[in-house]
């Protein structure tokens, strides 16, 4: 790939000097100079591996990034078999994507006949599909970007409160000691007491007052045991337990997990979780739907391994998908269809969410060759070999997931 070719140049010489005692004998594996036993995709890396910080950090982003690429491939690829299966894959298909090498290769023929699977059944369902969900929404740790941006300093310090990140596109959310409000135009996402209104989920000591559904028991005005659930599910009364505010939004008099129309308030010894402005002390806590940047100062090369590493280890919660249907002309095909979407869907757009965040950090994935020639020598190869693989799976897996979305429409 065209991306890792400065990858390679600045380590070329170094890997042909390696490459002829890679194969490691069980001597040469207890003596461990000559074997790389400090790297392994996805596992954290020591400083046993050598080089300078920035060096470790490099190889720490590829580390990240190889294991959750090679993740996605292998998930994908599960996804992908499931959906080709469920929905009357020819089987000699289904053996010959079996046959195929496992990794992108069998990824991309069990995800090929999905995509053909997909159009077959919803041309013999021919009915009126419509996908319920809520996008997937990726959620980046400050702490990690913190930890990593410390090591990228020669005082191995970061004072994330200081020197504060960003979360472009998306929403800082913080631990706050005192009264967060709503940025200018924005709703203010709230965990903890709401000063008004609040739509989401309410909670309170000896119930709460409900318009919604009703996770626990539901009194209505009546007072004990009487039943306040309406015709539609839906508490009208008190609820002992969790009340999943509905419109109009209600006054929570406990803790409110949701959205706020006025403020959140914390306490010295009790923080709120919101994403507004903290008028008290704060600890940012993370990145949500956005893009993580900025932080302490450090080297810019070190900080974009930091972003890389990051992006790799977010946390992206698959949607929940309702898949309902009107209008079939074959009811058994609709059906097939909605529970292979139900079953598989969630995991793929997922990832896609996922992945699409990593793909724009490839390039610093290949510019880390020019970071990593001061490791320990017999590592090189072995960084350099899951980088390559890292960028390949990160654009196969891409590819296959907007393909999978496409198809579902």
């Amino acid at each position: 790939m065209t991306t890792f070719n400065r990858f390679k140049a600045p380590v070329a010489l170094v890997i042909a000097a390696v490459l002829p005692v890679l194969a490691c004998s069980s001597v040469t594996d207890a003596q461990g100079a000559l074997c790389c036993t400090e790297f392994k995709p996805g596992a954290a890396v020591t400083v046993n591996i050598g080089g300078s910080a920035q060096a470790q950090v490099a190889v720490q982003a590829v580390a990240d990034f190889s294991g959750i690429a090679a993740a996605a491939v292998t998930d994908l690829t599960t996804a992908c078999r499931s959906m080709a299966e469920s929905l009357d894959a020819p089987t000699a298909d289904l053996d010959a994507a079996e046959a195929k090498a496992p990794g992108t290769e069998q990824m991309n023929a069990y995800c090929a006949l999905a995509v053909t699977a997909i159009g077959t059944i919803k041309a013999q369902a021919n009915a009126t599909l419509k996908i319920d969900f809520v996008p997937p929404r990726c959620e980046a740790s400050i702490s990690a970007k913190g930890g990593c941006q410390a090591k990228c300093d020669v005082s191995g310090k970061c004072d994330l409160k200081a020197n504060p990140p960003t979360c472009t596109g998306g929403s800082l959310e913080v631990a706050c000691k005192g009264e967060c409000t709503a940025k200018a135009g924005v709703e203010l996402k709230c965990e903890g007491s709401c000063s008004a209104n609040c739509t989401g989920e309410c909670t309170a000591e000896g119930g709460v007052q409900c318009a919604g559904k009703c996770q626990g028991t539901c009194e209505g005005a009546g007072g004990a045991g009487t039943n306040g659930v309406d015709a539609q599910g839906n508490c009208q009364g008190t609820c002992k337990g969790t009340c999943s505010v509905t419109a109009p939004s209600v006054k929570c008099e406990g803790s409110c997990k949701g959205s706020c129309s006025a403020s959140c308030t914390g306490s010295a010894t009790a923080s709120v979780k919101c994403d507004g402005e903290c008028n008290a002390d704060f600890e940012p806590l993370q990145c949500t739907g956005g893009k993580l940047e900025g932080g302490c100062k450090v080297d810019a090369k070190c900080d974009a391994s930091c972003d890389a590493s990051v992006s790799a280890k977010a946390e992206c919660t698959p949607p929940q998908i309702t898949v309902t249907f009107s209008g079939a002309a074959d009811v058994q095909a609709a059906g097939k269809l909605k529970a292979a979407f139900e079953a598989n869907l969630g995991v793929i757009l997922a990832f896609k969410a996922r992945l699409e965040g990593m793909a724009t950090l490839g390039g610093t994935i290949a510019a880390s060759g020019d970071a990593i020639v001061d490791i320990k020598v017999a590592c090189i190869p072995a960084v350099v070999a899951a980088g390559f693989t890292a960028v390949e799976n990160v654009t196969a897996s891409v590819k296959v997931t907007a393909d999978l979305a496409s198809a579902a429409q």
